[in-house]
């Protein structure tokens, strides 16, 4: 049976017309505008992020949180920043640049990202308290996802629980990740064939010039998954 986010990217990639898939996106709010902790996260990175260097490394952190990862504690903030530099140590240089793109992705980059995801979702990120004691909590699929996307915006979608569990990945990690990466890339090419025009286009052709293509993918399923589940 097929899953309802493959269904809708199907739709996505094959079906839908600019006008409907545009409709869908200005529901997702926003406007044409960066949100203003992207903006903020773009002033403090030059509008690259580097995990090698500590300022970008904490205004992530803080993108991360104004993003809604509350488990990263203001208080573990240096756990955290820690967990990003050693993950970073081992993972930059097999991810792809700051230039490429997802549609651009060969089979090692997305195996590669999908391993370097998995290792990122597990890393212990912060602390809570149980009974007295504190437990590491690491830092999740969601969370993950985000930082990904903010250190390669052009190559990798936020990936939220909603998404997750409408592609029947309600236990994420690094295979499903690549997964969707792979739906998404696909998604966007078909689409981009359909309107002949080149895939990095497609933000300004459907009136979301701020966004990259892999977040169009993200907030065209967020609201009509959203929408699908307030008709339920």
């Amino acid at each position: 049976m097929t899953s309802r986010g493959v269904s809708l990217l199907d739709e996505f990639r094959a079906d839908l017309s600019r006008d409907e898939i545009a409709r869908y996106l200005a529901d997702f709010g926003g406007g044409a505008r960066l949100d203003a902790s992207s903006r903020r996260l773009a002033s403090a990175t030059g509008g690259q992020v580097d995990l090698g260097v500590e300022a970008h490394r904490v205004a992530a952190i803080i993108w991360l949180r104004a993003w809604g990862c509350r488990h990263l504690r203001r208080a573990d903030t240096a756990k955290t920043d820690d967990a990003l530099r050693v993950w970073w140590q081992e993972w930059a240089g097999r991810l792809p640049g700051g230039q490429e793109t997802l549609t651009g992705l060969g089979g090692a980059w997305i195996e590669s990202a999908g391993e370097a995801f998995g290792a990122l979702r597990t890393a212990p990120a912060a602390s809570r308290s149980v009974q007295g004691i504190d437990l590491d909590v690491s830092f999740g699929d969601t969370a993950a996802a985000k930082l990904m996307f903010a250190i390669r915006p052009r190559a990798f979608p936020p990936w939220d629980a909603q998404i997750r569990a409408a592609f029947g990945w309600r236990a994420g990690g690094g295979d499903a990740y690549a997964q969707m990466l792979r739906l998404s890339a696909a998604a966007l090419d078909g689409l981009a064939r359909r309107l002949a025009v080149p895939v990095g286009d497609l933000p300004a052709v459907l009136g979301r010039p701020e966004s990259s293509p892999p977040k169009l993918v993200d907030e065209y399923l967020l609201i009509r998954i959203i929408a699908g589940a307030g008709d339920q």
